[in-house]
């Protein structure tokens, strides 16, 4: 399994316009014990530590080390969440709220790897998950992230059928987004941290996320470049 910097593009841990938009709609239920899963590149955690008291986690180990370098005053640790006992020693009290960004789609086990975080959550707690939509989108991108697969919304809820878990919201997100992720099924790549591909994170990021928000409400129900799910612990 991919992990850490391999996943992602360089430009996105710059992108404050598109991180900022991908919290948003996780804002209200963002309190208490706050759990981030998959830090990756660590710049969601000066957001999610002004809402609640902060942990963040990851499998790779040189995204641990890099996040205690960036935020000395952060908590974050090294952590498989395909391993209960391993999430347990970390929060043994358990989460109010759990956020996963772009991270489900990497574990081969995902059915496991959500039952494991529903357990770590509270009662009354959040799952707050955003994941790649459409296997139709489904390019190079993908493969080279290491991506085992992208969700319908139909394909997202059906893991949440035998948990403890009442789904408050479910919708597509990031219509413009969704969008050049199709363009660019149309071209080869063989690396996520060429120059194009920083150059269209960076040129997306400037000057097409306000759009695509204004666009978001008219394409929630059918089309997106991600899956937005909030789910509530029974």
């Amino acid at each position: 399994m991919k992990s850490g910097a391999e996943t992602y593009s360089a430009a996105i841990a710059g992108a404050r316009n598109y991180i900022e938009w991908q919290i948003e709609p996780f804002m209200p239920y963002l309190r208490g014990r706050i759990l981030e899963v998959g830090i990756g590149h660590g710049s969601f955690a000066p957001l999610l530590r002004q809402c609640g008291a902060y942990v963040g986690i990851d499998i790779d180990p040189h995204s641990v080390a890099n996040a205690r370098r960036r935020f000395p005053g952060d908590e974050f640790a090294v952590c498989d969440i395909l391993d209960e006992s391993n999430l347990k020693l970390i929060l043994p009290n358990g989460a109010d709220a759990i956020i996963s960004v772009n991270v489900l789609e990497h574990i081969e086990d995902d059915h496991r790897a959500l039952g494991n975080l529903i357990e770590t959550l509270r009662p009354g707690g959040h799952l707050l998950l955003n994941v790649p939509a459409l296997m139709l989108l489904y390019n190079d991108f993908d493969r080279l992230a290491g991506h085992f697969r992208r969700y319908t919304k139909g394909r997202l809820r059906h893991l949440f059928d035998d948990q403890p878990v009442t789904i408050e919201r479910l919708c597509y997100f990031n219509p413009l987004g969704g969008l050049g992720w199709w363009l660019n099924s149309f071209k080869r790549y063989d690396s996520l941290n060429s120059d194009s591909v920083n150059g269209q994170i960076r040129f997306f990021d400037k000057y097409l996320v306000p759009v695509s928000r204004a666009l978001d409400p008219l394409c929630r129900p059918w089309f997106g470049q991600s899956v937005v799910c909030i789910g509530r612990r029974i």
